[in-house]
């Protein structure tokens, strides 16, 4: 099982960088689509963009332009859909968007993936793999990513809660609005506590994954398994008033796996191949420690050809017996 699934790992990363450029876009492609669909379903309030057609187009657009353009392009989407439903809320967003690229994003670029990605985690359930992603792949400065990302998500659930209490777009209205929203944002404990649980988590994966024991990678998804499970499960208990172990249980394993499927696809080392080499140079005298990757050569497809068989002189020229069935029929 483990040596198909590391000729599968073989034949996914030689065709990946086959044709990096085309699977770009079509990662990109499907990233876009998700996104724009979850946003639709869940703020679509603008009609004009409520279409299969326009949302596929937006899709397709956002696959073929540069990352930073296809985020503008997905926050411009959000902003038309709050602008259709109130400018009220459509502009303190905008402030939103503003201060997290000129304070964040604008100085760690790719960052913007991960406060992208994780309100909608959160609407698929997953949303409890994004300290094991963050702790494996990425540096400590993810934990901002997150706590952002997590902000966002909040935001954007109390926003969607308000829908039911506006009326209108007069001053007491614009007030009660804001009111609403920030009281909403400040009292959410649950959020503080995830986003402590969340820094916590990564930090600790990412400091035991750089160790030199074997497996660090593993071991670090572990600890972070059992800090993840045992604090949401006391934030569930204490302040939402809920008993859900079986839900908090289930999440944590979900996103487990997902960290232990991503790492065996970014890579899988071979300890029992372990090498401590010592050498110097006129500067340094260096003592390191060699861990091969398992390498499994892909089986190779045997193509037979089959040539066709030359005519002897005895063969029997095919137009001549042709014409003679035909002269005897008639």
């Amino acid at each position: 099982m483990v040596l198909k699934m590391l000729e599968f790992k073989e034949i996914l990363k030689t065709f990946c960088e086959k044709y990096n450029v085309y699977v770009k876009i079509v990662l990109k492609l499907l990233l876009s689509v998700t996104v724009l669909f979850m946003i639709n379903s869940n703020i679509g309030y603008n009609r004009t963009i409520d279409n299969v057609v326009i949302l596929l187009g937006i899709s397709v657009v956002c696959a073929l332009v540069p990352d930073p353009v296809m985020i503008m392009m997905i926050c411009l989407v959000t902003f038309a859909e709050m602008y259709s439903f109130s400018l009220i809320i459509a502009i303190p967003l905008v402030c939103v968007y503003l201060i997290i690229y000129f304070m964040y994003v604008k100085y760690v670029p790719m960052q913007a993936f991960v406060i992208l990605c994780i309100p909608f985690m959160y609407i698929m359930n997953i949303h409890y793999a994004i300290p094991f992603i963050c702790g494996l792949f990425m540096s400590p400065v993810s934990i901002i990513s997150a706590a952002f990302g997590v902000f966002m998500y909040y935001l954007f659930s109390s926003i969607t809660q308000l829908v039911s209490v506006y009326n209108g777009e007069g001053i007491s209205d614009t007030v009660n609005i804001y009111n609403v929203i920030v009281d909403d944002l400040i009292n959410n404990k649950y959020m503080f506590f995830t986003m402590v649980v969340f820094a916590i988590t990564i930090l600790i994966i990412y400091i035991i994954r750089r160790q030199k024991f074997a497996h660090a990678s593993y071991i670090a998804i572990v600890a972070g398994l059992l800090i993840t499970f045992i604090s949401f499960l006391m934030a569930t208990a204490f302040l939402e008033n809920s008993a859900d172990m079986v839900g908090v249980l289930a999440g944590n394993t979900i996103g487990g796996c997902i960290a232990v499927v991503a790492q065996f696809f970014r890579m899988t080392l071979d300890y029992s191949g372990t090498k401590r080499v010592q050498f110097e140079d006129d500067e340094y005298y260096y003592y390191v420690k060699a861990v091969p990757k398992y390498t499994v050569s892909v089986p190779d497809k045997q193509v037979v050809r089959i040539h066709a068989q030359t005519p002897t002189g005895n063969t029997a020229n095919l137009q001549d017996v042709v014409q003679k069935i035909y002269d005897e029929n008639k």
